[in-house]
């Protein structure tokens, strides 16, 4: 098959999915069992509402769309709740220079974007909430940030597997109504970091619910068939080093294994949609088929994202009480592992062959 033919039929594919899913993610009150099935078999996102908070007269959150939720403290956390959960043991916190942990940037010397890991350092809850408190309350920005970004985004179930599985006990497990869908999820994570912090545009093979305790998180998705439209580079891989005391960063790139082989390679995205569309369609000409679909996740609202949606994922600040006093994006998320069996896993898989046969067409990866 001609490169011309390849893409029509891929283009004539993203025009097919956008005419029969063109409605809007959704916000809607908490599923039955039955209607989230029909959900995940649909693979379209929504937003489910666990709480919202109604003010009275006196100042009190008054209105709770799902109750079972008012058992689990996390609903109610104030500061001092979340740093006496851990007490005063050190934890693994990401550190960048500019808020991109997991994204690909440009290395002095290099000819080409690196793919970068973020630096790690231990230290405790209040520690990090202190450091947290300081850049939401200055409202700096990526742009001009003068300090480190922190972000607790160890995405190893680290509610169940580090110090950290102490927080366990003041959040859901499972949600009653996705339990016997996606049965036990395969991990749960804590992530807690400011506005600087912003998540690149992947993918993950995981169902995913994702909790949003205080602030709120703006996510960009595209559905897999977008594939062909997200240029998707292979990059050499590294990771931020940061000298505690100095507060510098220096960046190291894997090396290969041996002399026969070369350095470690992976594909990544290399959209980043807090870009002008117009600037990414003149730089990539087949974005201008993307379907981005954004929505915002607020403070007691859920997202179910299905496997294989790309997201883009930034965070806003939330607040500890109704004094209105500042906390960092607070979320919890829950991986459940994706049904392979069925065509729509195999259909996602020869999309991507397809749009990697394209993109190799026109310039080998």
């Amino acid at each position: 098959m001609s490169r011309d033919a390849l893409q029509k039929h891929l283009l004539t594919l993203l025009e097919d999915y956008k005419d029969f899913n063109s409605s809007p993610i959704e916000t809607q009150q908490i599923a039955t069992a039955l209607e989230f099935s029909k959900q995940v078999s649909r693979g379209y996102p929504c937003v489910y509402k666990a709480y919202e908070k109604v003010v009275d007269g006196s100042g009190k959150a008054s209105t709770w769309i799902d109750p079972s939720l008012l058992e689990f403290p996390a609903m109610f956390w104030t500061e001092k709740d979340l740093i006496s959960l851990v007490n005063d043991t050190k934890v693994e916190v990401a550190v960048t220079p500019n808020g991109r942990a997991d994204d690909i940037e440009q290395v002095d010397g290099e000819p080409e974007p690196v793919f970068l890991s973020p630096a790690t350092v231990e230290m405790t809850m209040s520690e990090l909430l202190a450091k947290l408190a300081r850049s939401t309350n200055t409202l700096e920005t990526r742009e001009t940030a003068s300090t480190p970004v922190y972000y607790l985004q160890s995405q190893n179930s680290n509610l169940t597997t580090t110090p950290l599985f102490r927080i366990l006990k003041h959040v859901p497990e499972n949600f009653s109504f996705a339990q016997p869908v996606l049965s036990e999820p395969e991990a749960i994570n804590i992530w807690i970091g400011d506005e600087r912090s912003v998540t690149s545009t992947h993918r993950d093979p995981y169902e995913n619910l994702y909790l949003v305790l205080k602030g709120s998180k703006t996510f960009t998705l595209y559905p897999p068939v977008d594939e062909l439209t997200l240029p998707t580079k292979s990059v050499r891989t590294g990771r931020y080093n940061y000298d505690e005391q100095s507060q510098k960063f220096s960046t190291i790139l894997d090396e290969a294994e041996s002399p026969d082989n070369p350095p470690p390679r992976i594909p990544w995205v290399s959209i980043d949609p807090l870009r002008a569309r117009q600037e990414l369609v003149a730089q990539y000409p087949l974005y201008d088929h993307s379907t981005p679909r954004e929505v915002v996740v607020r403070e007691g609202e859920i997202l179910y994202l299905p496997s294989g949606w790309y997201h883009h994922v930034q965070q806003q600040a939330g607040a500890w009480d109704e004094s209105g006093r500042r906390a960092p994006c607070i979320a919890v998320n829950y991986w459940f592992d994706m049904d392979y069996e069925g065509e729509k896993y195999m259909m996602r898989q020869l999309v991507g062959r397809l749009a990697a046969e394209l993109r190799g067409a026109d310039h080998a990866g």
